[in-house]
C-alpha cells in the first residue's frame, strides 16, 4: 500500500506539470514559422505575397488564431481537471471514496478526449501550413533581399520559415498527457485492488477471531 500511495502522489502532480505544459504550449503556439508568417501581414491584415489557386497565404496566420485561444483555455481545464484531484484528496487517501472515483474518471477521461481532439485539430492546421504557397513567399523574400542590397532597410519584410516544430510538439505534449492520464487511471484500479485484499485481510481476521471466541 505504501508504494501505490507514493505513486498516486507523483501521478496527481504529473497531471498538474503536463496541464501547465499544455497551458505553455498554448502560449508557444503562434511561433516559429507561424510567427513568420505573421510577419507577411500589411496593417489591412492582407498577406504581402500573393498565393496560387488552391494555396494559403499570410492570412492563415489570422484564420488560426481561433484554435490557439481553444488550445489556451483547454491548457486551463486540464489544469482545473488536476486541481480536482487534490480538492478530493486523490493524492495522499489510503481508501477511495465515490468523490474519488468521480474525480479521477473526469480528470483522466476529460484529459484523453479534449487531447485526442487537438491532436486531430492540430494535423488540420498542420496540413494547412504545408499548404502555405512557399514558392511565392520565398521569391517575395528574395526580391526583399535585393532591395536589402542596394541599401534599403526592409528587415521587418524579410522574413521566412517552412518550420512546422510546434505542430509536431504539440502532439508530444498530448501524448504525454494521454500517457499520464492512462497511468492515472491504472493508479485507480491498484486502489480498487489493495483496498479489496485489505478488506479481506480485515475479515478474514475478524473471522479467526470470532472462532477462536
Amino acid at each position: 500500500m505504501k508504494t501505490q500511495m507514493r505513486f498516486q502522489k507523483y501521478i496527481c502532480l504529473a497531471m498538474i506539470i503536463v496541464g501547465a505544459l499544455a497551458l505553455v504550449y498554448a502560449f508557444c503556439y503562434a511561433t516559429g514559422g507561424l510567427a513568420e508568417l505573421g510577419q507577411m501581414l500589411k496593417s489591412d491584415k492582407t498577406s504581402f505575397f500573393k498565393a496560387a489557386e488552391g494555396k494559403y497565404d499570410a492570412t492563415l496566420f489570422l484564420d488560426i488564431q481561433g484554435f490557439n485561444d481553444t488550445l489556451m483555455y483547454c491548457g486551463i481545464v486540464m489544469i482545473l481537471l488536476a486541481v480536482c484531484l487534490y480538492i478530493t484528496s486523490c493524492h495522499k487517501r489510503r481508501n477511495y471514496y465515490v468523490t474519488n472515483y468521480v474525480a479521477t474518471g473526469v480528470c483522466a477521461g476529460g484529459n484523453i478526449i479534449i487531447s485526442v481532439i487537438l491532436m486531430a485539430m492540430n494535423g488540420v492546421w498542420m496540413g494547412r501550413f504545408n499548404n502555405i504557397d512557399f514558392e511565392a513567399w520565398a521569391k517575395y523574400n528574395e526580391r526583399m533581399i535585393q532591395f536589402a542590397e542596394e541599401g534599403e532597410d526592409i528587415s521587418e519584410y524579410t522574413h521566412y520559415s517552412e518550420s512546422t516544430t510546434w505542430f509536431t510538439i504539440g502532439f508530444v505534449v498530448y501524448v504525454l498527457v494521454i500517457v499520464a492520464s492512462v497511468l492515472l487511471i491504472l493508479n485507480l484500479v491498484w486502489k480498487i485492488m489493495l483496498m479489496q485484499g485489505e478488506k479481506k485481510l480485515l475479515n478474514g481476521t475478524k473471522t479467526v477471531e470470532g472462532g477462536a471466541v
